[in-house]
């Protein structure tokens, strides 16, 4: 196999085919491998991931499946999530203990809601994912009767989504950068 790219995603890609037998040969453009996830000095002193914005997208699973820890990774937790300074002089931060309080600078009826709004965003985050770690039903796949258990699992797998009770409804999944919702 060979994987175009050694971002994380084409890392984890070629480790995964690397575990199921397979040869993988992996060509990166760039002298570093991670892409967005690459630690690098962007100011002298100073080392951030140049553009991952959050190690929460990075799935507990994988971490668990290839060992990171093992291999050296170690997780800091940053005071702040983000920190969003406006022009006016006021400010948002974001993190654990502040973010209510910041909110409520801006608005008392979303600072009341935040609590109800991250359950339910946690709820969806919790659904997703689990899906991201499955290969997505094939419903094209030989006879109709091959296919009606790729077909149950794309009925159940709806149902999941709509038990989400999402505001958007299914037009959270029809969006596209080509055509928003």
């Amino acid at each position: 196999a060979v994987i175009i790219g050694a971002g994380h995603n084409g890392l984890v890609c070629a480790a995964y085919l690397a575990a199921a037998g397979l040869r993988v040969t992996v060509l990166e453009r760039r002298a570093v491998a991670g892409g967005a996830a690459v630690t690098e000095e962007f100011h002298p002193g100073f080392r951030n991931s140049v553009a991952a914005y959050t190690v929460s997208l990075l799935n507990p699973r994988i971490i668990a499946d290839l060992e990171l820890a093992r291999y050296g990774l170690r997780i800091l937790e940053r005071r702040l999530a983000n920190f969003l300074p406006t022009e006016d002089g006021r400010y948002l931060e974001v993190g654990p203990g502040r973010t209510a309080e910041a909110v409520a600078r801006f608005s008392a009826r979303d600072a009341a809601r935040l609590e109800s709004y991250s359950r339910r965003l946690e709820a969806i985050a919790d659904v997703l994912r689990e899906l991201v770690l499955q290969a997505p039903p094939n419903v094209c796949r030989g006879s109709w009767r091959e296919a009606l258990p790729e077909l149950l699992s794309a009925v159940r797998l709806g149902g999941r989504l709509r038990r989400l009770d999402m505001p958007c409804g299914a037009s959270c999944w029809r969006c596209s950068p080509a055509r928003p919702g």
